[in-house]
């Protein structure tokens, strides 16, 4: 009401000499103005954050493994911070005269296709955390294909954003805006509404879905599963405090590596005691019978020195394994975690455009001049909220993954005392 106020004002200042397309311009440029400043300072973050991300993990985390995708989805979420800005901006700012055809075509095509590689990057990452949790004795995901699933990733989106080149560009309309007829030019995805283009769209948006769902359902059970190892971990850590509640971890590990002894050394004389005496080894001699009995008595003291000599060391090389076993499980878990987040950011920021796009070409004749000022903030905000995917990930790494935050943490001091050293010096 504010706004069609003062438009209202300016047509009566200006009478019969009223640009209306000027001010369709101005309607919402503090809007547009707002975007593009968040639009400015995301992409500033997004740049740091993912370059720090690619230079740590490609040169500084020399033991990948498990995090082998982390640079390259860094590397692809990087590129996106360099595509989609330029794309958003030139959006913004000249949403109803737009400058440039080619412009339109290429930027609309790089902004389908970063983004898109970048979900199927997160499918696989799902796929291979479901192969790593959920079948751990079955295939693993080799070097040889993660380097090719990547590659067919990045090759699959180009592959379907390559026709938005030529279905893309600058649609010139006439609308009504305040009972008069104005040009607009608008950078669509598409200038034609034939069948085909029609089932293009359905096709990507199809795609796009279709990731969504696959990703999520492959994480589903790996969720499942570790919150299963989890609880695991938890009623072990229980019973060993309601067994001995004076040393838990030493005494829980000292005991199952004793009684792991004891056992296999008990089960040894139990099958030399049973073993089916024969007949030719019956004698009624007695000093055979008690050379019979000292030779017994001689293995079961062996059996007690061998425990005596063991004992210790075995318990030691028992817990290092142990605590080796549940360092690893615990990372493992935790980048799990790390990647269920991801994962997860990814959903709730590819939906609302997704929707979007969707109903932009669901509805009959589509026209942002009829939308309210809220309802165009609404649809602005939320069609760029994808975006966000390729902030946030740096933020994600940093947080759950304490190698990274390690190293991190040691070059920051390092680059501290440089700093300090250079303005002392």
């Amino acid at each position: 009401m504010h706004i069609n106020f003062l438009f209202a004002m300016r047509f009566v200042a200006m009478g019969n000499d009223t640009d209306y397309q000027s001010l369709l311009l101005e309607r919402y440029s503090d809007i547009s103005l707002s975007s593009s400043i968040l639009i400015v300072i995301g992409a500033v973050i997004g740049i740091i954050g993912n370059s720090t991300i690619v230079i740590f993990y490609l040169f500084r985390i020399k033991e990948r493994g498990e995090r082998y995708f982390i640079p390259l989805l860094a590397i692809v979420d990087l590129v996106a911070c360099f595509t989609s800005p330029p794309f958003y901006i030139m959006d913004n700012t000249f949403f109803y005269n737009y400058p440039n055809d080619a412009a339109c075509r290429v930027l609309s095509f790089l902004q389908t296709c970063v983004p898109g590689a970048s979900a199927h990057v997160l499918l696989i990452i799902s796929i291979q955390r479901y192969l790593l949790v959920c079948k751990p004795f079955g295939p693993k995901m080799t070097l040889f294909w993660k380097r090719i699933l990547f590659a067919l990733a990045c090759g699959f989106a180009v592959l379907y954003s390559a026709p938005l080149l030529a279905t893309s560009g600058v649609l010139q309309t006439v609308d009504t805006f305040m009972n008069h007829n104005v040009t607009t030019e608008i950078c669509k995805f598409s200038v034609d509404t034939s069948p085909r283009i029609t089932a293009y769209f359905g096709l990507l948006a199809l795609i796009m879905v279709a990731n969504l769902v696959v990703t999520a359902g492959l994480y589903a059970p790996v969720l499942k599963q570790v919150k299963h190892s989890f609880r695991s971990k938890l009623k072990v850590i229980e019973k060993s405090k309601e067994t001995n509640p004076i040393s838990e971890t030493e005494s829980s590990n000292v005991t199952q590596s004793t009684e792991t002894e004891i056992g296999s050394v008990e089960h040894i004389k139990e099958r030399k005691e049973s073993r089916p005496i024969k007949l030719s080894e019956i004698k009624y001699n007695s000093n055979k019978k008690v050379h019979h009995e000292t030779t017994q008595e001689s293995s079961d003291a062996t059996s007690k020195n061998y425990l005596h000599h063991k004992g210790p060391d075995n318990q030691d090389e028992n817990t290092e394994n142990k605590h080796s076993k549940c360092k690893g499980e615990s990372v493992q878990r935790r980048i799990t975690i790390m990647f269920l987040v991801i994962i997860i950011a990814y959903v709730l920021s590819y939906i609302p455009p997704l929707v979007i796009l969707i109903l932009s070409y669901a509805i009959e004749d589509f026209n942002f001049i009829t939308l309210s000022e809220g309802q165009t903030v609404a649809w602005i905000y939320l069609a760029r909220f994808i975006f966000l995917n390729h902030i946030v990930n740096p933020f994600i790494y940093g947080y759950f993954d304490a190698k990274f935050r390690e190293q991190l943490q040691k070059h920051f001091r390092k680059w501290k005392a440089c700093l300090i050293c250079h303005f002392k010096g």
